[in-house]
């Protein structure tokens, strides 16, 4: 079925794919976002011998919104699936789509980025045999002095760990609350008008950082991890109400240009303030303060991605639309461990900065693209990497120009 906007373009009214062309830019912007963080002055699974403090301005900025914003899209795929199924089906979908590349890549992609991190961190010697083999004891803990090293971990596949368990929670709402949701719409809806669409999250984001991101910091550990979820299953469940809704949608787009000046706005106060007072005894009003920008830096930054996003590519359907957003999966399962092989490699060669930089990104996107070509075209594989089953006696298609009828995942 089409539908024909109010700007006269055409799009599917089975998938959203807006939706999809923010989730590959989210990709894309993860890829370089991990290459910043080998070289940031923060912790992270290997360092590069020369920081660039520098980097922080790109971590600093899409950090508070850009994994939210997946939680949303994840919510919105989510919203589209129960339309047409089945609470139980979708989970027992989700799960399908989502357990099998937890295990795959805890098992196999993760550990030999763990292994080079028990390298640089503790210099650990017994090759890379003997680690797995550690590794897949699941009992095994590398320490040096407090920093330690508990193995396996899921590294950067805590996000599907956690997608997965707010898809049960969820699920459990539609099962045994059915009317809830629905409930919830119908009240909040109306009040989602004008500048309320920024104001009212921005407001809950700012609420939740302040009552809980002091006490539960964010650990990536499912047990707790109670400021992360208060912001990312609540990000799913209001992706799952309201990003399916066009009305809502046509707000964020009204508003695109407000909310980006609001994020360019509170994302400078946020640097500022953090960096003046880095060293400095913080007043409690001023964190109280802050807090409220950051909520609303968070917010602000996703109201203008969605906004443009609606305006500008809600009929924007092609070919490599199509195979970006199957290649998005397996992309995020490969890449993580793609630059902290490259990086740590590349490091050791003492190359200028300004060609090692660009060169850790483009082997990552070319090691991306070479796991997915290869994958894509062994069927059991192609479930270990998030990617539907062939049907039967059907040939790969080329890349590019592969079909898809299904709604936004």
């Amino acid at each position: 079925m089409e539908q024909v906007t109010e700007g006269g373009g055409v799009y599917r009214s089975d998938r959203r794919v807006d939706l999809d062309w923010l989730r590959i830019a989210a990709f894309v912007l993860l890829i370089v976002f991990h290459v910043a963080m080998f070289y940031a002055p923060w912790a992270w699974e290997v360092k590069s011998p020369r920081i660039l403090p520098a980097t922080l301005l790109l971590i600093k900025w899409s950090a508070p919104w850009r994994l939210m914003l997946l939680f949303l899209i994840s919510g919105a795929a989510l919203g589209f699936m129960s339309a047409h199924r089945s609470a139980g089906t979708v989970l027992r979908q989700r799960t399908v789509y989502l357990l099998p590349p937890l295990f795959v890549a805890v098992v196999l992609v993760i550990p030999p980025q763990a292994y080079l991190r028990a390298v640089e961190l503790f210099d650990y010697s017994r090759g890379y045999l003997a680690f797995w083999r550690e590794y897949l004891a699941f009992d095994h803990r590398l320490c040096d002095g407090h920093d330690c090293s508990v193995l396996p971990d899921m590294q950067h596949m805590w996000f599907v760990a956690y997608l997965w368990l707010y898809t049960v929670v969820l699920v459990a709402l539609l099962t045994i609350a059915p009317r809830l949701l629905p409930w919830l719409k119908a009240r909040v809806a109306p009040l989602l008008k004008g500048w309320r669409v920024i104001a009212l999250p921005a407001v809950y984001l700012s609420l939740a950082r302040i009552a809980l991101e002091h006490f539960f910091p964010e650990t990536h550990r499912l047990y707790d991890d109670w400021y992360l979820h208060a912001i990312f299953l609540s990000a799913l469940l209001f992706g799952f109400l309201f990003f399916t809704d066009h009305g809502f949608m046509r707000e964020c787009e009204r508003l695109r240009w407000l909310g980006l000046l609001l994020g360019v706005v509170a994302y400078t106060a946020r640097t500022s303030y953090t960096s003046h007072y880095q060293h400095l005894p913080i007043p409690i009003g001023l964190k109280v303060a802050m807090a409220f920008s950051y909520g609303c830096e968070q917010w602000a930054w996703i109201v203008a991605a969605a906004g443009f996003a609606y305006r500008h590519l809600l009929t924007a359907e092609g070919p490599w639309r199509r195979t970006l957003t199957e290649a998005i999966f397996p992309c995020y399962i490969i890449h993580q461990t793609a630059i902290v092989v490259f990086a740590h490699e590349l490091a050791r060669l003492r190359w200028p900065l300004p060609i090692e930089m660009p060169m850790v990104v483009l082997l990552t996107a070319l090691a991306c693209v070479a796991g997915y070509a290869s994958i894509r075209r062994v069927p059991w594989l192609r479930p270990a990497f998030g990617m539907k089953p062939l049907p039967p006696r059907m040939t790969v298609p080329p890349i590019a120009t592969k079909a898809s009828s299904s709604p936004a995942e």
